[in-house]
């Protein structure tokens, strides 16, 4: 059960590191990671969050089509896990 949190903190740390995930979205997603506790019966909805960090882009809405994750999406779902 704890192997999807583990999963979100890599995803994550890898599209901070080296991608464009910035700080101030990183930041609620690792409290999500490192606290699975807290969102046990959610797991759904890590899964989920770790689908939208993995494909996250910067410019997922910049064309005519969506074709990626962004902050957007993530905001949305780690609201849905604070409900």
């Amino acid at each position: 059960m704890n192997d999807i949190f583990r999963e979100l903190e890599k995803v994550t740390a890898l599209q901070y590191d080296h991608h464009d995930l910035p700080k101030w979205l990183a930041d609620p997603i690792l409290m999500v990671a490192r606290n699975p506790a807290d969102y046990q019966g959610k797991e759904y909805l890590v899964e989920i969050l770790v689908t939208q960090v993995r494909e996250y882009d910067v410019y997922a809405e910049a064309g005519c089509c969506k074709w990626a994750y962004d902050h957007e999406d993530i905001k949305r779902t780690l609201r849905w896990l604070e409900e």
